[in-house]
C-alpha cells in the first residue's frame, strides 16, 4: 500500500526536547490543513496509508484530530491512517475517538525508558507514563509503533538494550514495530549548545552502526519488528546537522552488524553460508560488515573471507 506522509512539524508538542527541530529534520515549514490533505487524497485510485508525522497528533484538540482523521473518507476504500504522537497525550478519550477510524498504527515517541535520560532530554514524562501509554494502545487493539533513540545524553548501550527487552515484555504476543534513530546535533537546539561547550559527545558513524546493530539483533530475537534505522535523508536535515552519526546507509550498516552477531553466535569462526543478496552487508561501506565479523570471530579479514560461502 502506498504511504502518503504529511508533516505537521512540531504541532502541539507539549515539550521542546533538547535535540529536536522537526522542521530541520523534515524540511517542511508549511503545515497542511485538513482541506489540503483531503484534496491530495482525492487524486488516488488505490488504497493508501495516510501518515501524519512530525507533530504530536493526539495532543491536538479532539475536534482538530477529527478533522484530520475525516480526510481518510476522501481516499479510496481500504485506506488507513498512521500517525506519531507523544506518550503524554494517550488517554481513553483519544482512543475512543480513534476507534471510529481505520488506524493502521499509533507510533509513540518513546526515545528511552531510562528516567535520567528522559529528564535530561526534556521529554516531560517518566518511564512509567510511557509504559502506561504503550499498554493502553495495545489493550485497545491498535498496532503499536515505538520510536527509540540511541546516543542520547546519559544513555548507554546497556540501558538501550534494556529498553528493547522492556518493550518486548509489554508487547507480549502483540507485535510492536520499532524505529531506531541516532541522536544528531542540530542547529538551534540546546544540544548544540552542550556540544559546543564540550558537554556532549555524539556517537561516531561506526559507533552508531554497532549500537543500532546490537539493538536490531536484540529486537528481532525478542519478536519485535524494526521498520527503520536512521532518519530519512532530506536537504534540510543535511544542512542542519552540526555533528553526530549522519549517514544515509546507517540502517544497512546496522544490518551488517546484526548479521555478524547472528553468524558468530551460531558458529564462532565459521564456516558460514550467506545468501547472495546479503553480499553488500559483508563487502559494502568499506567492508564494514567484514571488519565487524572478523573482529567478532577473532580472525584476520582474509581468513574470514575464506570461511564465507555466498549461496
Amino acid at each position: 500500500m502506498k504511504r502518503i506522509a504529511f508533516f505537521l512539524s512540531n504541532r502541539s508538542c507539549p515539550h521542546r526536547c533538547i535535540y529536536c527541530d522537526q522542521r530541520a529534520i523534515t524540511g517542511e515549514m508549511h503545515i497542511p490543513s485538513p482541506l489540503e490533505v483531503a484534496g491530495i487524497l482525492q487524486k488516488f485510485n488505490q488504497p493508501v496509508e495516510l501518515c501524519f508525522f512530525g507533530g504530536s497528533f493526539t495532543c491536538f484538540k479532539l475536534e482538530d484530530q477529527r478533522c484530520y482523521l475525516d480526510t481518510i473518507k476522501n481516499a479510496p476504500q481500504g485506506s488507513t491512517v498512521r500517525f506519531s504522537t507523544h506518550p503524554l497525550c494517550i488517554n481513553e478519550e483519544v482512543l475512543d475517538l480513534l476507534n471510529y477510524y481505520p488506524i493502521s498504527m499509533i507510533e509513540l515517541g518513546v526515545s528511552s525508558l531510562n528516567n535520567e535520560v528522559l529528564a535530561f532530554c526534556g521529554r516531560g514524562y517518566d518511564n512509567q507514563k510511557v509504559i502506561q501509554a504503550m499498554r493502553m494502545v495495545i489493550s485497545r487493539g491498535f498496532a503499536l509503533g515505538a520510536q527509540l533513540m540511541i546516543g542520547l545524553p546519559f544513555q548507554n548501550e546497556e540501558s538501550s538494550l534494556e529498553d528493547v527487552d522492556k518493550i518486548s515484555e509489554i508487547s507480549g504476543e502483540h507485535i510492536t514495530t520499532l524505529r531506531i534513530y541516532p541522536c544528531l546535533v542540530l542547529r538551534n537546539t540546546y544540544l548544540e549548545e552542550l556540544y559546543k561547550k564540550g558537554l556532549y559527545r555524539p556517537l561516531g558513524i561506526e559507533e552508531a552502526a554497532d549500537w543500532s546493530g546490537k539493538t536490531l539483533y536484540r529486537a528481532l530475537n525478542k519478536g519485535l519488528k524494526v521498520q527503520r534505522i536512521g532518519l530519512q535523508e532530506t536537504e534540510s536535515l543535511s544542512a542542519s546537522v552540526i555533528a553526530g552519526p549522519h549517514h544515509p546507509a546507517l540502517g544497512e550498516m546496522a544490518k551488517s552488524h546484526s548479521l555478524a552477531i547472528t553468524l558468530t553466535s551460531k558458529i564462532k569462526q565459521g564456516p558460514w553460508q550467506i545468501a547472495r543478496n546479503q553480499i553488500s552487508l559483508i563487502k559494502g561501506h568499506n567492508c564494514y560488515g567484514l571488519r565487524v565479523l572478523s573482529l567478532m570471530a577473532g580472525l584476520a579479514e582474509e581468513q574470514t573471507l575464506q570461511r564465507i560461502e555466498f549461496v
